[in-house]
C-alpha cells in the first residue's frame, strides 16, 4: 500500500501531535479543551518520539502494515466521540530492539501509576506471566499502550501484550494462567470451549493474538482477548460475537449487513474478534468485531461510504465522520486507501458502538513484520497473516 502522508523533517512525536490536533479539530473541539490532553499524549511518547520519521520505520512495529508504531481511532457511542491513540513504545537508544522496547514499555507503565484514575493492581498480577524476568530464554512479548479520551472525562489507559510471536500452545497457557489470577478462569474456559466448537464446525482458525487490560481498579475493569479470524465468513464472526453475554444476534447481523452487504463471505481479510471479561462472570461480557475495511474497498471514499452506512444504522450522524476525514485526509479520499484501516462494531444488547481506526501510511513499502515461530503442520494448511 502506497504512502499517504509525508514525515519529511518531522519527529515521530511531532507528526503524531499534528494528527491528534487535526482529529480534535475535526471533532469540533476547542483548543482550550483539547490542548491539555494533546500535551499529555506527547509526553507519553517521550523520549523516543524525538526520533525523526525518516524514510523507513526505525523499528518494524506490528501496529501498522508499514511498520509505523502508532494508530489513532474514534469511537462513536450514543453520538459521543472518544478519541484514542494506540502505540508501541520504542527503546530510545540505538539500535532499537525488542528487549529495549519492553524495557521502555515497563518504564512507561510505572509512570502511568501517577495518572488520576489509573490502577495497576491487576497489571501487577499478570505482568510476570507475560513478561518473565529477563534471561529466561524466551523472546520478549511486545507491549503496547493506549490512551482513550472522551471530552469532559479523564483519559483512560490500557495495556496490550502481543502474543503473535509466541508458539500457539503457549499463548493459550499464558492467557489461561492470567485469567485464573484475575478470577476470570470460568469465563475463559467457556470461551475456549465456544471457540473450539466454532472451529470444529466451520474449519476456520481463530488465532489468539493479544491480551489486554484496562489500567484502572474499578469493579468494571476488563481483561480482553483478541482473536484473528482466518476466514471471510460472516457466519463465523457472528458465532464468535455470540460468545459474549451482551449480544443481540439480530441487531448485530443487521449492522454487519449495513457495512458489508448480504454476501456471506464478505468480511474481508483477517477480521478480528475482541472478547471482554469481568471478574467472577461465567462467560465473556462483551464482543467487538473488527473489519479490515481497506481489504474490501478500493479507496477511502468507498470505505467512508460503508462506514457512514453503518453509522446511520446505529443512529449516528455520518456527517461527523465526514468532517473528521476532511480534517485529517491529506488528499482527496478517492485517491487514497488505508487511512481508514479498520472499523469495529461492539454489540451491547439494545445499543452498540462504532469505532474507526486511522492509520497514517508513511513508508512506500511495508516494513518487515515480526514472524511467528514455525507451527506444526495442519490439515488443511492455513496461511498466516500479520496485523
Amino acid at each position: 500500500m502506497d504512502s499517504i502522508f509525508s514525515g519529511e523533517g518531522r519527529s515521530i512525536g511531532g507528526f503524531l501531535r499534528e494528527r491528534w490536533v487535526e482529529m480534535c479539530d475535526g471533532l469540533g473541539l476547542s483548543r482550550s479543551t483539547s490542548e491539555p490532553v494533546t500535551d499529555q499524549v506527547q509526553d507519553l511518547l517521550r523520549p523516543w518520539a524525538d526520533m525523526p520519521v525518516g524514510r523507513e520505520s526505525p523499528f518494524p512495529s506490528y501496529v501498522a502494515e508499514d511498520g509505523f508504531p502508532a494508530e489513532m481511532s474514534v469511537k462513536w457511542s450514543r453520538g459521543r466521540p472518544e478519541l484514542r491513540i494506540l502505540f508501541e513504545t520504542l527503546g530510545a537508544s540505538r539500535p532499537i530492539t525488542a528487549v529495549s522496547n519492553r524495557t521502555a514499555a515497563v518504564a512507561l507503565t510505572d509512570r502511568l501509576a501517577a495518572e488520576p484514575g489509573v490502577g495497576l493492581d491487576r497489571y501487577g498480577k499478570v505482568a510476570g506471566v507475560f513478561m518473565p524476568a529477563t534471561g529466561q530464554g524466551a523472546a520478549p512479548v511486545p507491549v503496547w499502550h493506549s490512551l482513550a479520551w472522551r471530552p469532559g472525562h479523564l483519559p483512560a489507559f490500557k495495556i496490550y501484550f502481543g502474543l503473535y510471536a509466541v508458539p500457539m500452545p503457549e499463548r493459550h497457557s499464558l492467557v489461561g494462567e492470567a485469567m485464573e489470577r484475575l478470577a476470570m478462569g470460568t469465563a475463559w474456559a467457556d470461551t475456549c470451549e465456544g471457540v473450539a466448537r466454532g472451529t470444529q464446525r466451520d474449519g476456520a482458525e481463530r488465532e489468539l493474538e493479544f491480551f489486554a487490560l484496562d489500567l484502572d481498579s474499578s469493579a468494571r475493569s476488563r481483561a480482553k482477548v483478541y482473536y484473528r479470524n482466518h476466514t471471510s465468513s460472516v457466519a463465523a464472526l457472528e458465532q464468535m460475537a455470540a460468545l459474549a453475554r451482551a449480544h443481540d444476534p439480530h441487531r448485530t447481523r443487521s449492522a454487519f449487513r449495513a457495512l458489508l452487504g448480504t454476501d456471506p463471505e464478505a468480511a474481508g481479510k483477517a477480521p478480528l474478534t475482541c472478547l471482554a471479561f469481568r471478574p467472577d462472570a461465567l462467560r465473556a461480557d462483551e464482543s467487538t468485531t473488527y473489519f479490515r475495511v481497506s481489504s474490501f474497498t478500493t479507496s477511502d471514499a468507498e470505505a467512508a461510504a460503508r462506514i457512514e452506512a453503518l453509522m446511520v444504522h446505529e443512529g449516528l450522524d455520518p456527517q461527523r465522520h465526514r468532517a473528521l476525514l476532511h480534517a485529517v485526509a491529506p488528499r482527496p479520499l478517492s485517491r487514497s486507501r488505508g487511512l481508514q484501516e479498520l472499523v469495529s462494531y461492539r454489540s451491547l444488547g439494545h445499543d452498540g458502538d462504532v469505532c474507526v481506526y486511522f492509520r497514517f501510511p508513511l513508508y512506500p513499502q511495508p516494513a518487515a513484520q515480526p514472524s511467528p515461530p514455525p507451527r506444526p503442520p495442519r490439515t488443511p494448511p492455513q496461511e498466516d497473516s500479520s496485523r
